[in-house]
């Protein structure tokens, strides 16, 4: 898994700053908040259940809770397509999407895709089957550059570049996940009844009652930056804000998300094996993670500024500044990604609810506070406090979970991250100093 995401990292780092001189910021902001919005509609109309594909013991009731997931995702897209027609016209409005314009109409096909998407990711990861993932996040890399850059040349930069490629490298995933294995396993579907379909949804009733609402919070809470921006500034501003993220998330992508889906099937297993191994392996990991995200995120913390500009051109030194500033709190969130798992494991489903919850609070008010100030980088700043305080009580939180004592490694990480994000600082200032 971390090696299909490294040669996608690559791939990514090697084309994205062509993309990035092809495409304006605006086309990156507009970009964002249709990202934003499917990502949105899809979680909220499968309610998780999909990610609950690698919990069942047994295999009928796998493919119940399989059923119920392509049902909710036909039903999602469904209510996707009414929504967009008939609200369509007033997103476009409310956040300036006027070079976007009619492609807002393709989000219910997104909507779909997305759906799709997770359902063959969390077979395969039942299945072991890692190495699909792996193909099908390379050839999503590809195909995403590579259809950005060909639409800019062959006809103009805009949004609608952005998007189309994004849809087709969507399908392209979909394809290298095995989607013509699982479509043959589904015939099977046919043998599911109703009444096992009904009684998996309410035997698996955590996911929308408790997982989904935190996830719905999460989801939007961590993209309120996208809407925020778009609205009170510029998609200027958003399109760097999502550069910024996007660059943030190459660790997440290396680490934390390969790592999520195995750290998942691992503690599982050992749950059902040793509680006291579980929780020692989920120490183990945290350590880690911490180690691998200090110096990852340090070095953006401390050359972001100096190392946006040279890479992806003049134009994106805004981008950054704002990377500098999230990635302060992008280590607790590449910690947090894997061991949140934590709550579904050991059934503290409520815990998950409970963080996202804050986090929701937090991010609200400090976004809230940033827009009243009238400046962007200032608003990014508190939406980051928000962030770094919300991930220090979910640290709290997951140890507790695991039934061993939170503090210590708390005060650990905030000891390292102090040291590590000071000494890159001196590094730039050094640089800065050796280049004048």
């Amino acid at each position: 898994m971390s090696f299909g995401s490294i040669v996608k990292i690559a791939i990514g780092l090697a084309l994205y700053p062509v993309v990035t001189r092809l495409y304006s910021k605006a086309d990156f902001g507009e970009f964002s908040v249709y990202v934003a919005l499917i990502s949105f509609i899809a979680l909220a109309g499968t309610a998780l259940y999909p990610s609950g594909l690698v919990i069942p013991k047994h295999k009928r009731e796998f493919l119940a809770l399989a059923k119920l997931s392509f049902l909710l995702c036909v039903a999602t897209t469904g209510g996707a397509l009414f929504l967009t027609f008939t609200l369509g016209d007033t997103v476009i409005s409310i956040f300036k999407l006027h070079t976007f314009g009619q492609y807002i109409y393709l989000v219910p096909l997104g909507v779909f895709m997305t759906c799709c998407y997770q359902i063959f990711l969390n077979w395969n990861v039942r299945d072991k089957n890692f190495s699909l993932n792996a193909k099908a996040s390379i050839a999503s890399a590809i195909s995403s550059k590579f259809m950005s850059i060909g639409f800019a040349l062959l006809f103009a930069s805009s949004a609608a570049g952005l998007v189309l490629s994004h849809l087709i490298s969507v399908l392209v995933s979909i394809k290298y996940l095995g989607m013509t294995t699982m479509l043959r396993k589904m015939r099977i579907f046919k043998r599911i009844s109703s009444a096992e379909v009904k009684n998996v949804a309410i035997k698996y009733h955590r996911y929308p009652k408790l997982l989904l609402p935190a996830n719905l919070l999460n989801q939007y809470t961590s993209d309120l930056p996208v809407y925020a921006l778009t609205y009170y500034f510029s998609p200027s501003i958003t399109g760097a804000f999502f550069l910024a993220n996007t660059m943030l998330a190459i660790p997440l992508d290396v680490i934390g998300s390969s790592i999520s889906s195995v750290f998942l099937q691992r503690a599982n297993e050992l749950f059902h094996e040793n509680r006291t191994k579980m929780a020692q392996f989920a120490a183990i990991i945290h350590k880690k993670l911490l180690y691998f995200g200090v110096f990852a995120f340090g070095f953006i913390f401390g050359f972001g500024e100096l190392i946006f500009p040279f890479v992806f051109g003049d134009d994106w030194l805004l981008a950054g500044q704002i990377a500098s500033i999230l990635s302060i709190y992008y280590v607790y969130k590449l910690v947090s990604g894997p061991l949140a798992k934590i709550y579904r494991v050991v059934g503290r489903e409520s815990y998950s609810l409970g963080i996202s919850i804050v986090l929701a609070i937090l991010r609200t008010s400090g976004m809230a506070l940033g827009v009243i100030s009238g400046d962007a980088l200032t608003a990014i700043i508190y939406f980051t406090i928000a962030n770094l305080l919300g991930y220090f009580i979910n640290t709290v939180l997951v140890f507790k979970a695991l039934e061993l004592p939170p503090l210590r490694p708390l005060l650990e990480s905030v000891i390292v991250v102090c040291v590590v994000f000071t000494a890159f600082y001196m590094g730039k200032l050094v640089t800065v100093e050796l280049i004048n």
